[in-house]
């Protein structure tokens, strides 16, 4: 167990998520923390647009108002006339914050050899954002807070890390930037990487609502930390049609022995425990449309803790607005896992 010597902590300082109670979007934001204000001119800015294997791409930034602009790709088939229903794809953590929009879509800026694995391992071998974009979607895919266009450069990496690490590798910097640098600054600010996280795809949401080729119908899926954040986005956002959360799904309970440290300081908001357990803040987006996608041989998860989970979801949810489904597969979004997630986004909202 993670804890060691101090596995009885958890119950000295009588930690129990109540499994029955239910979040309010009130208790979820004071546990973010405080935030920016939220932008009322994105600075929007088109740049290059170009077709790739039959998906037209279109490289669209904004300004969240602080820090660097996000950089993001909007997918749409090619040729298409009128807007089409509209889907947020929030890249995963994958312990790479180089990059993140370009784990999911083909055509664009490569990531470098080292981190082909990335879309091997996680994605199937192939970009699913442009698989999405050819079923009739208009996909938006984009860097958030800490990867990609809005991550820390090297050269902000402070000097105590390489000491600690004994390297110049950016990546394995960057993870531990998160964990010992930034997470003592955002405490200090009174705000949380889960708030910030949320704030900048919220922002997201809002520039896609102002997009010509979007339609009102705008949906939210993730994969691992993407999943994450499509579950905070589903407790949110209360326009989003459906939403689709892949890897993220399990009981608070089931984490403790083993699976806190391989998450991100995203899963673990300040004292959230205190209003339920993880399920409530999914179901917090009901009656939206749910599918919660497991990994049965997930490293990050227990089987008992995802299908505790299920049940949880089975037995509250609105009927026929949550679909649960297990694969037996580690960590990743496979390809099957993706056609049955499309599929679904078919029936629910075209």
């Amino acid at each position: 167990m993670d804890l060691g010597k101090y596995a009885d902590l958890p119950s000295a300082l009588g930690f129990a998520p109540d499994k029955e109670a239910e979040i309010s979007r009130v208790q979820l934001f004071k546990v973010f923390g405080k935030l920016p204000q939220f932008p009322t001119d994105f600075k929007l800015v088109r740049g290059k647009s170009w077709v790739h294997d039959q998906v037209q791409i279109t490289e669209v930034s904004w300004s969240t108002g602080y820090g660097p602009r996000t950089e993001s790709y909007l997918l749409v088939p090619e040729n298409t006339v009128g807007p089409l229903p509209g889907v947020l794809f929030l890249h995963s953590h994958d312990d790479v914050k180089g990059f993140g929009k370009e784990k999911l879509v083909e055509g664009a800026a490569v990531m470098p050899d080292e981190l082909v694995w990335v879309r091997q391992d996680h994605y199937g071998d192939r970009a699913p954002a442009n698989e999405l974009a050819k079923r009739g979607y208009a996909v938006l895919a984009f860097d958030c807070f800490l990867w990609g266009s809005r991550n820390f450069a090297m050269v902000d990496m402070p000097d105590r890390l390489k000491e600690i690490l004994g390297t110049e590798d950016y990546e394995r910097l960057a993870v531990m930037h998160e964990s010992m640098v930034l997470s003592k600054y955002l405490s200090l600010f009174g705000t949380t990487l889960a708030g910030l996280l949320n704030f900048d795809d919220r922002v997201a949401f809002a520039v896609a609502q102002s997009l010509p080729e979007i339609t009102d119908s705008i949906s939210v899926m993730g994969l691992s930390g993407g999943g994450t954040r499509t579950i905070y986005m589903h407790a949110t956002v209360d326009q989003i049609r459906a939403s689709v959360a892949i890897g993220a799904m399990a009981t608070y309970e089931s984490m403790l022995a083993n699976h806190v440290a391989p998450h991100s300081w995203m899963n673990w908001p300040q004292n959230l425990a205190q209003y339920g357990d993880w399920t409530a803040v999914a179901m917090m987006g009901a009656p939206k449309p749910l599918y919660l996608q497991y990994c049965e041989d997930d490293q990050l998860y227990t089987k008992q803790g995802m299908q505790a989970a299920d049940e949880y979801f089975l037995a509250r949810y609105p009927k026929n607005k949550y679909k649960g489904s297990f694969y037996p597969v580690l960590h990743s979004f496979t390809k099957q896992m993706q056609e049955d997630a499309f599929n679904w986004l078919d029936e629910n909202v075209k």
